[in-house]
């Protein structure tokens, strides 16, 4: 499941738009700059999945890494696609 994850750009993209912590779904689409369907379908997929997690605050739902891990795991996958693409 976790290369699945890995396999998508949007998906990557808004892994480290959460690498430094929570985000509204529009941080995360300034972050992006993709569209708030594409942000909301991925997003809603990830966190079926178990990848991420939400808290409300006030008014807003905030997205978050349930696992910092999941970072070390993307750089480890990002280092060796370098490697192996020379």
């Amino acid at each position: 499941e976790i290369c699945k994850i890995f396999s998508n750009p949007h998906r990557l993209e808004i892994l480290l738009a959460l690498r430094d912590g929570s985000k509204t779904v529009s941080e995360i689409i300034k972050r992006t700059d993709a569209s708030q369907s594409v942000v909301s379908q991925h997003l809603s997929m990830m966190k079926a999945r178990g990848i991420l997690e939400t808290e409300r605050k006030g008014a807003f739902i905030h997205y978050k890494l349930r696992y910092s891990e999941i970072m070390d795991a993307f750089d480890i996958m990002r280092a060796v696609s370098q490697k192996t693409a020379r």
